[in-house]
């Protein structure tokens, strides 16, 4: 027998781009290291992967408490830009 889920998943929205922000910067931190000042998330290379959030092929999931609401985690993915209709290669 199972326990009940002590979270909640729900899907990302535009709204949430200030969260994913956060993900990423910790992301990107390496263990031992100093952190990297939060300027580091403007360089295309990791801004790629939150600037914008909600296009349409936008896919992600947060994770959290579900009574205190805590972040717990989240998992997001999109297609590149030169992936979609429009995107130029």
């Amino acid at each position: 027998m199972f326990a009940p889920a002590d979270y909640v998943l729900r899907a990302l929205t535009g709204e949430d781009e200030p969260l994913l922000w956060e993900m990423l910067y910790q992301a990107i931190r390496l263990p031992g290291s100093e952190a990297p000042g939060r300027e580091i998330m403007q360089r295309p290379e990791y801004a790629r992967y939150v600037q914008g959030w909600g296009r349409p092929a936008d896919k992600g999931y947060i994770a959290q408490e579900k009574n205190q609401g805590a972040l717990l985690g989240a998992v997001w993915l999109r297609a590149p830009v030169e992936c979609e209709p429009g995107g130029t290669p």
